[in-house]
């Protein structure tokens, strides 16, 4: 099978979807199938060495998700050439914006199923976000986006929701009843797990970042408003009074990363909450092990990767409390949830203090995400693409 995935940004761009995509593409050409990524070409240009990741010229800078790279695609025509020449047999769109249109128009003329991945809840991230142009203009780009949103699912042949939640939330603000499948986004967790590195390179890095002999509680992410990195900042501050062998680590790029490093300077703790730039998806999971326990307060997780990546690195995770988390976060088991700050402090105590606890719950942690193995979620890819192909020949 030819399948052609479209995508606004890629590699070596961070996040979420970036990786799921990645995954995916790895996971369907282990399973025999071609595999080609249609994306814009990255910020800043580099040049693309990977025969099956097509970049293409030209977009508008778009600064929704508060990340370099995202761009808005007006013109499709010019590229559809390229496209009909790939003979795919299936497009899977994973973008609202400019790519996933050009993967919705293309489905269109060379009359092949469309599959829409629902990976972002953009009306709660505007919601949340103070940057000034959604402020100023926050109907009008709710308008945008719901135009975006209804086309693409008007004409998709089926939906894919990441869990209960998304779904939930789509169809019940959006209306429009289609064939929507839930699945869970897939992960290369091999390279997350502890056994995948030797204790002497993981101490060396420790050593190099100051992090050895110290409780490490770890954040891995965009540092961007809707994350609510605040929240962790303020409540690991009270956290330390007591527990002074302790540092927050918070790895990624983005929009708040200066305003959340006036709140550190503010509370002086930049020997104690320290801040890393993105790491190449390649060497994120040796970050991983740099950690304790995986924290993180974001209500606007559509599935929450990064919880699911920690855990397969053996880390306990202290997240706030999110319906998005139940089929990831079993409570008291292999992680805790935490609803305000005393809940977060008295949590982490546990964890800090109780070494049988906290052994018991890091067993827990790599056990339970077992079915998020790439191989199923990309079999059960599978299943819907060859679904999708039938029902597009019986039109």
């Amino acid at each position: 099978m030819k399948i052609g995935l479209f995508i606004d940004a890629y590699a070596p761009s961070i996040g979420g979807v970036q990786t799921s995509n990645i995954t995916l593409k790895e996971s369907l050409e282990a399973l025999g199938h071609e595999v080609y990524i249609i994306t814009l070409h990255a910020v800043p240009r580099q040049k693309e060495t990977d025969p099956y990741v097509l970049r293409l010229n030209g977009g508008i800078p778009l600064y929704i998700k508060g990340l370099k790279g995202y761009r808005l695609l007006i013109r499709y025509k010019k590229f559809l050439p390229k496209i009909e020449s790939l003979n795919l047999d299936v497009i899977h769109v994973h973008t609202e914006f400019g790519v996933g249109h050009l993967g919705l128009y293309a489905s269109k003329k060379l009359k092949l199923p469309l599959i829409y991945t629902m990976h972002t809840m953009y009306h709660c991230f505007i919601q949340k976000n103070n940057f000034v142009y959604l402020k100023l203009f926050k109907k009008m780009i709710t308008k945008f986006i719901d135009k975006l949103l209804k086309k693409l699912i008007n004409e998709a042949n089926i939906i894919i929701a990441p869990t209960q939640k998304t779904l939930l939330f789509f169809k019940d603000y959006y209306k429009i009843e289609k064939n929507y499948q839930i699945v869970p986004s897939g992960i290369k967790l091999k390279k997350f797990y502890s056994t995948s590195y030797k204790k002497e390179e993981i101490d060396i890095l420790k050593e190099k970042l100051g992090l050895k002999d110290f409780f490490i509680c770890l954040y891995i992410g965009r540092v961007s408003e809707e994350k609510e990195i605040n929240i962790i900042i303020d409540y690991f501050s009270d956290f330390y009074k007591k527990n002074k062998k302790s540092k927050l680590l918070i790895i990624g790029d983005g929009p708040n990363k200066i305003k959340l490093q006036k709140q550190v300077k503010k509370l002086k703790l930049t020997e104690n909450i320290i801040f890393l730039n993105f790491v190449p998806n390649n060497e994120i999971g040796l970050y991983y092990q740099l950690g304790d326990v995986f924290v993180g307060a974001s209500l606007f997780e559509t599935q929450g990767l990064t919880y699911i990546e920690a855990l397969s690195a053996s880390l306990p995770v202290l997240a706030r409390y999110d319906t998005a988390l139940d089929q990831v976060i079993q409570h008291n088991q292999n992680g805790f949830f935490f609803r305000n700050k005393e809940e977060f402090v008295q949590n982490l105590n546990i964890l800090y203090n109780d070494k049988k606890k906290y052994y018991e719950m890091s067993n827990n942690a790599e056990k339970s995400v077992h079915n998020y193995k790439q191989e199923i979620f990309a079999q059960k890819i599978i299943d819907i693409y060859q679904k999708a192909i039938e029902e597009n020949n019986n039109k």
